[in-house]
């Protein structure tokens, strides 16, 4: 990896990877939310969690 200029520094702005990471987060929480109501409105199935089992027909 190289350093960067002063011009390239004050030319990146925070904005970019603020903008990035909250479509990375609502994309995983939009999946995490499918997934779970996926599981929850199946006919037939089974959760085991550490501590946690869950089964329904």
């Amino acid at each position: 990896m190289r350093e960067l200029s002063l011009q390239e520094m004050s030319s990146i702005k925070g904005r970019e990877a603020v903008t990035l990471t909250g479509v990375l987060l609502y994309v995983a929480v939009g999946a995490g939310v499918s997934a779970i109501i996926k599981v929850l409105t199946s006919g037939k199935g089974r959760v085991k969690i550490p501590g946690i089992s869950m089964e329904w027909s």
